[in-house]
């Protein structure tokens, strides 16, 4: 009897063991294969994007270059119209790069700080705290041969003393000098065009030289010439469009070949015939050459040294490579 009982445990033991592993064999077999089944798929569309995407990133790495305004190749039409009505636009913040620097020149840069401070009357900020050393009949000749005791002096005034710009330049410890050419009261004072040109040329360089040397940490940065309305500009005068081109050009070259900035704010104002246009030009018919400019021209200014300092800013200013040679008329 226990025998037979035996038996009948042992039978349904091996029953329930056939029955079973099947089942069991199965369930593991799904279980460790679905994984790996929906991993593969995964793993594939989680990459896929991450490979779109780091493509994506790789594309959008490019170099920013500079970008000359549309505006200051248009129509000279289109310039005068357009800058006649950019006094509207006061506040800038790249304005603010122009901190700690100093705008040196002539009565052309006289009348430019007389604008900025009728702008600042409005808008405190108006082209950052930029100063200005400036002077009617100033030029790089009686800078280099004036003194405060000269009697004909024309030196600017710093704290109510005449100095030379290398003087006033260490008295107000400034970061950047913003060097206008003054070819309007230089080249006409020498035996000839020519001549007016290459000394006015070797006076500024020494000039430079002289700043680059005592003042080391302080940057010097060249403004164009501006040149003559059609009503005063002669070629048989030693001044004129053609000579003050020939500086500007010059002077661009050297600029480029040593490091300098070059800003041109003089072929912006410039008309179909090439000479300062009647919009920008404010004595008009004048006994002397027709030189000065409107409040027009210093809008286009203010434009192009906002367009600069933005530059700067990104790292990615760059001077012309070249400017056009004018002739006289």
């Amino acid at each position: 009897m226990k025998k037979s009982i035996r038996m009948i445990c042992l039978f349904l033991a091996l029953l329930m063991l056939w029955s079973c592993t099947p089942v069991e064999m199965e369930t593991e077999s799904s279980s460790s294969a679905a994984p790996i089944e929906s991993e593969i798929p995964e793993e594939s569309s989680e990459s896929s994007p991450a490979t779109e995407e780091s493509k994506d990133e790789e594309s959008s790495v490019y170099t920013e270059v500079y970008v000359r305004p549309e505006i200051l190749d248009k129509s000279y039409a289109e310039r005068a119209e357009y800058f006649g009505q950019y006094y509207e636009m006061d506040y800038d913040l790249n304005d603010a790069y122009f901190h700690n620097s100093v705008f040196v020149g002539n009565s052309i840069m006289l009348h430019f700080s007389n604008f900025v401070t009728r702008k600042r009357a409005s808008d405190a900020g108006f082209l950052g705290k930029a100063q200005f050393f400036a002077a009617a009949s100033f030029s790089f000749y009686n800078n280099a041969n004036q003194t405060a005791s000269s009697p004909d002096c024309a030196l600017p005034l710093y704290a109510g003393t005449p100095m030379s710009i290398s003087d006033a330049v260490g008295e107000m410890k400034i970061g950047t000098v913003y060097l206008s050419l003054m070819a309007l009261n230089d080249i006409a004072i020498y035996s000839d065009g020519m001549t007016g040109i290459l000394e006015t040329y070797n006076l500024f360089v020494d000039l430079v030289e002289d700043l680059n040397e005592k003042y080391p940490a302080t940057e010097v940065v060249v403004l164009s010439n501006t040149y003559l309305h059609s009503s005063g500009d002669n070629g048989r005068n030693k001044l004129n469009n053609g000579s003050i081109s020939d500086l500007n050009i010059r002077v661009l070259d050297y600029c480029n070949q040593n490091g300098l900035d070059f800003i041109d704010v003089s072929s912006v104002l410039l008309d179909d015939g090439k000479c300062l246009g009647t919009e920008f030009c404010s004595d008009i018919g004048s006994a002397s050459f027709a030189c000065h400019l409107t409040e027009y021209a210093y809008n286009a200014w203010t434009f192009v040294l906002r367009d600069y300092a933005a530059a700067k800013q990104k790292g990615i200013w760059k001077n012309p490579e070249s400017m056009e040679g004018l002739l006289s008329q």
